[in-house]
């Protein structure tokens, strides 16, 4: 019997198997691309997520402690020009009107320099992150952190050169930051205050009031605020302490390039006075929450414009330092948008703030057909400030 002869692979037999094998690599790379890109998405959102929620605690943090330290001394401090010298380098008001960093670069209080002591103000649309390309809301926020002797200290007597005498220096320690505030006003308002230091070293109950001043910011004072200019009224407001890792708040708060949160310490008592705080913030706005009958309770919202316009606040009248007193809550909108963008639309066409409080506190931000490609999220958060709502 003849063996068959080996037949080999038809050419159309080739052509079958490619197009099978051609089928299912398809089909598989569908399957692959579907799952990234639901892969990706789902990363996207949990990293917005992320952001919204690690965001949100650092600003009702800072926000919710707005006014430590000196809210008492709110009749006669509120709205006080700050004066404070860094080793013997003018820091404020900024020297020369010296341009604060990116992005704070637009920040200004109506006077080209000059901050003013409140808990909490907004200036209205001062930066300009550049991927939004739009006017974004910077926060002002100051603080005390001393944690003890919240209530001012009166002067017992003129100071000295380089030494404060008080009633008493109950709760003062060694390097404790001072804000040196005059009860008596001065023709335009308000009396400017002076930053000081208490020396090294120190013993609060050997001193019997008696405090001498040196250190970092210890200071003679310049300009309107010389320490011996002071009046016997003025008292001393505890603001914190570096060495212990307590250092008072006075800070900027704003959205920057890259879509980064960023903060700046006026007082710069940090290495970096710049610091990043979150990405993924594409604007920031605020409102202000008004007590203006004295009872706790917010009777009305305002937008950071008219009476409430920041240059308006830090005029150091006295006016201005009793609109300062009827802010008790803020109100903090934030656009937060994802890094990855998407082959398609996937935003609405426009976002929108505070819907809640009428057309004339609304905010729109309408997104461009490139903007709605990225995945975006709202968040809003009412922030008491409860140091305003429980004082005097």
């Amino acid at each position: 019997m003849t063996p068959a002869r080996p037949r080999g692979i038809t050419l159309i037999e080739v052509m079958v198997s490619l197009a099978v094998s051609g089928f299912i690599s398809i089909a598989v790379v569908g399957v692959m691309s579907m799952v990234e890109t639901s892969k990706r998405r789902t990363i996207s959102g949990s990293d917005l997520g992320q952001v919204a929620a690690y965001v949100q605690s650092v600003l009702d943090r800072t926000l919710r402690s707005a006014g430590s330290g000196f809210t008492h001394a709110a009749t006669f401090a509120y709205g006080c020009q700050l004066h404070a010298e860094r080793s013997g380098t003018q820091i404020l008001p900024r020297p020369n009107a010296a341009a604060l960093p990116a992005p704070f670069t637009g920040v200004s209080t109506g006077t080209a320099g000059v901050f003013r002591l409140a808990p909490v103000v907004i200036a209205d649309g001062q930066t300009t992150p550049g991927v939004s390309a739009q006017p974004s809301d910077v926060l002002i926020v100051m603080s005390g952190q001393s944690g003890q002797s919240e209530a001012a200290t009166p002067f017992a007597a003129d100071p000295l050169t380089g030494t404060l005498r008080l009633s008493h220096s109950v709760g003062l320690a060694a390097q404790d930051l001072l804000l040196v505030a005059d009860r008596q006003p001065v023709a335009t308002g308000t009396a400017p205050c002076l930053v000081q230091q208490v020396a090294t070293p120190f013993n609060p109950v050997t001193a019997a009031g008696t405090v001498p001043l040196a250190g970092t910011y210890a200071t003679a004072g310049f300009g309107t605020a010389l320490l011996a200019d002071y009046s016997i009224v003025s008292e001393v407001l505890n603001l914190g302490n570096v060495a212990n890792g307590n250092p008072p708040t006075l800070q900027l708060i704003g959205v920057g390039d890259h879509n980064t949160l960023y903060t700046y310490d006026l007082l710069q008592t940090t290495g970096a006075a710049l610091q990043p705080i979150g990405d993924g913030v594409f604007e920031l706005h605020a409102l202000y929450g008004l007590d203006t009958d004295n009872d706790r309770r917010i009777d009305r919202w305002s937008a950071p414009t008219g009476d409430y316009a920041i240059a308006r606040l830090m005029d150091g009248s006295t006016a201005a330092s009793t609109r300062l007193r009827t802010i008790v809550a803020v109100r903090v909108g934030l656009l937060l948008r994802s890094v990855m963008q998407e082959g398609s639309a996937v935003a609405p066409a426009s976002l929108s703030l505070f819907t809640d409080l009428g057309a004339d506190l609304t905010y729109t931000r309408t997104l461009s057909t490139a903007e709605q490609r990225y995945r975006h999220r709202t968040l809003e958060s009412t922030i008491p400030l409860r140091n305003l709502l429980l004082g005097p």
